[in-house]
């Protein structure tokens, strides 16, 4: 099979989503706006490069007979003169003698003639680049034609009804409006049409029936996207806090709630299949709503009457006490207690709900990795099993740091946080089998984030793709107050 046939068999595949389309279109406006003003500007600058001005100058002649003032044979003689005034404009002599009387080797002009339908009128018509050369040319031929057509128009009369004029604009007038508009144009559905393709061949998770198709894990679910900020006076005071992401949230619309319902249910069935007690939630990057989903799940089964305990185990990035708004304490920071700095009724912190138990911090660590390799995070694992009918860990983004497969060699199950369309599923499957490398338990994945028509208004709440920010993970100025080794 040829390449072309593959790419199409590939196109014809793939599933398009109409929300992600738009949605990538609109993203990116700025490109599409700034490819188009480009094209634009080239087509304007090749149009005013490229223009040689016109200049046109005419002389109409009344053609009649010497021998008959009929109407008839002057029509007839106005047609067989404009056939022969033709010939004799491309004669070599004629052109020999305009060559002589304008001082120049060739006549670069467009010469027509043409009868008025329906008259004996002949309408003699020169056009050149310059408006001197054109008028000089219609007078060399009116001055000299007689003299070549005196045995070719037979008894033919010509007589100027009206006198060629010097032309002072172009018959041709520069229009790069209308050049640039149509380039503008052109180009912006170009790019739009480009990027849609784009946006289609990206092999990422658009729709939870795409979860099983390209990846290796099973699908528990979607989450719908939910607006971080209710009304337009959040938007404004920028809140640091993401309490309107929780279910107990009384502004959280139906489906965002009704969908973490029926992800904790099938998590909880899971789970007690297998006996298990501990989850690791985690994803491929950062901003993928992990530490939302862990929270959410925590609350879910802290709402069916089971005793919960929440583990922030990103200490590089903590975000939980943001989240729920706790006010932390040195002494109750899970890093401290790691360090052995701490005991361990000092790191369980209370929660509203009366079955959930916290535990985190708020505190940035940058050896984080060497700290939960030591011997408390074991002691911790073990505690919150016994205590607690679920253990919920929200750990670092498995693409990015090491963290999260610590915390899954004492865990029982693995959760993947995927938002739509926005990591590769190559990376994806790679993230899955570092997890399976270390016989940890992949429990499945749920999208989150999800748009559609039908759930959604708002586009161009998220940027799409950008593995970049990879790179910023560690860079927790804006997340605490304290660092610490």
């Amino acid at each position: 099979m040829s390449k072309e046939n593959e790419y199409t068999d590939l196109l014809e595949n793939k599933k398009i989503e109409p929300y992600i389309l738009i949605h990538d279109i609109l993203v990116n406006w700025w490109v599409l706006l700034l490819g188009a003003l480009a094209a634009a500007m080239l087509a304007y600058i090749a149009v005013s490069v490229r223009y040689v001005p016109s200049y046109t100058t005419s002389a109409t002649f009344a053609v009649s007979s010497r021998s008959s003032s009929s109407s008839y044979a002057s029509l007839s003689s106005a047609n067989t003169m404009a056939t022969t005034l033709q010939k004799i404009i491309e004669s070599n002599a004629m052109q020999s003698i305009l060559c002589d009387q304008l001082g120049v080797e060739e006549i670069n002009a467009d010469i027509s003639t043409r009868v008025i339908e329906n008259t004996n009128l002949l309408e003699l018509t020169v056009a050149s680049d310059s408006p001197r050369e054109a008028f000089d040319i219609m007078n060399g031929i009116i001055e000299n034609y007689s003299s070549i057509a005196y045995y070719s128009v037979g008894d033919a009369v010509m007589d100027v009804l009206q006198e060629p004029q010097i032309p002072f604009s172009p018959s041709n007038p520069l229009n790069t409006r209308d050049t640039a508009e149509r380039a503008f144009l052109i180009a912006f559905l170009g790019l739009a049409a480009l990027t849609a393709l784009i946006s289609i061949m990206r092999d990422t998770i658009k729709g939870e029936q795409e979860i099983e198709e390209k990846l290796d894990a099973r699908s528990l679910g979607s989450i719908s996207f939910e607006r971080k900020y209710k009304v337009v006076k959040d938007i404004f005071q920028k809140k640091k806090n993401n309490a309107a992401l929780l279910i107990t949230n009384p502004l959280s619309g139906f489906s965002f709630v009704e969908n973490y319902k029926k992800l904790a249910a099938r998590i909880e069935y899971k789970m007690e299949e297998h006996g298990s007690k501990m989850l690791v939630v985690t994803s491929v990057s950062e901003n993928e709503g992990k530490s939302t989903v862990a929270a959410n799940l925590a609350i879910s089964f802290a709402q069916k009457g089971k005793r919960v305990i929440l583990i922030d185990g990103d200490l590089k990035r903590p975000s939980q006490f943001l989240i729920f708004g706790l006010e932390m304490e040195d002494k109750s920071e899970l890093g401290e207690f790691l360090k052995e700095n701490a005991d361990f009724k000092d790191v369980l912190k209370k929660i509203k709900n009366p079955n959930m138990l916290f535990i985190g911090g708020r505190n940035c660590y940058s050896s984080s990795t060497e700290i939960l390799q030591g011997p408390q995070l074991g002691r911790l694992m073990n505690a919150c099993r016994k205590y607690a009918d679920y253990v919920i860990i929200d750990t670092p983004p498995a693409g990015i740091l090491g963290d999260a497969e610590i915390f899954a060699r004492y865990a029982d199950e693995v959760l993947l946080v995927v938002r739509q369309n926005y990591i590769f599923s190559a990376d994806i499957n790679d993230t899955l089998d570092g997890f399976r490398g270390e016989d940890d338990h992949v429990l499945g994945v749920v999208l989150n984030g999800v748009k559609t028509f039908g759930n959604s208004t708002s586009l161009g709440r998220y940027g799409y793709g950008r593995y970049g920010k990879y790179g910023k993970y560690g860079k927790y100025g804006n997340y605490t107050r304290k660092q610490r080794d």
